[in-house]
């Protein structure tokens, strides 16, 4: 397995050396400083493709024309990780912010509509793509809380659509006072944006990417699309050596 590893804001420290990403990963870490730099590279590894296919409905061929993204050049990847995407609405929102740190009406509509617009090609990318996201508490006025993804513009409100899954990362600790860092799978009032697609998985499941990969081969599914949400320091990014398993 050969994924690509967008490293936006230094998490890859916690994975060790630029070697043992590139052990991780099968290529080398990439960065983006910028929104453009990101999305250069991006269009430099892949590139859309029109297809058209044919579907029977009864005795009706419907023929149908969609949009497939695929490596350039017959790449092999095996997917995509960007880490975070937090920072990576966050790298847009500062190229649409003016000099006095203000932004126009308008520009927020264009920071959902092009955000919405990146998130639909890169959750179409073939194999796995997993997006971790920090959380922000939004405390509702019955005094309960939820946590929400950090993502700045209102692309934040229907984010999960984009995913088959949706964990979010806990602490768990046992009797003896062991914390063990868990995804919660399935949704709660706190946890309101949190699925599984293939619906195989326990409402709370260690943070290995071997389970999700085992859920996702006994559904025949091709690939998934994965979104983390957590604080920083929740294992997000250190989770991501549970797919060296996958890659022995």
């Amino acid at each position: 397995m050969k994924l690509l590893y967008f490293d936006l804001e230094h998490g890859s420290k916690t994975l060790g050396g630029p070697k043992d990403v590139e052990k991780i990963f099968g290529y080398p870490m990439l960065e983006s400083g910028s929104w453009k730099e990101f999305t250069t590279t991006i269009k430099q590894l892949y590139s859309p493709v029109r297809v058209q296919e044919e579907v029977k409905i009864g005795n009706t061929i419907v023929k149908q024309e969609k949009t497939e993204i695929k490596p350039t050049n017959e790449t092999e990847i095996s997917g995509i990780v960007v880490d975070t995407v937090s920072e990576l609405s966050k790298k847009y929102q500062r190229s649409l912010t003016l000099e006095d740190g203000t932004m126009k009406l308008k520009e927020w509509g264009k920071l959902k509509n092009n955000l919405d617009k990146m998130l639909d090609m890169l959750t179409k990318i073939p194999g796995i793509v997993i997006m971790n996201c920090h959380s922000k508490t939004q405390h509702m006025d019955d005094g309960t809380t939820k946590l929400i993804p950090y993502i700045d513009g209102s692309s934040k409100e229907d984010i999960s659509k984009w995913f088959d899954f949706v964990f979010y990362t806990k602490s768990v600790t046992d009797l003896k006072g062991n914390s063990t860092f868990m995804w919660r799978t399935q949704r709660t009032e706190r946890y309101d944006n949190a699925k599984d697609r293939t619906q195989l998985l326990d409402a709370e499941i260690p943070q290995d990417y071997q389970l999700v990969i085992d859920a996702v081969r006994k559904k025949g599914w091709k690939g998934a699309k994965i979104l983390i949400i957590g604080s920083p320091g929740s294992g997000k990014t250190y989770s991501l050596k549970t797919i060296r398993k996958e890659s022995k």
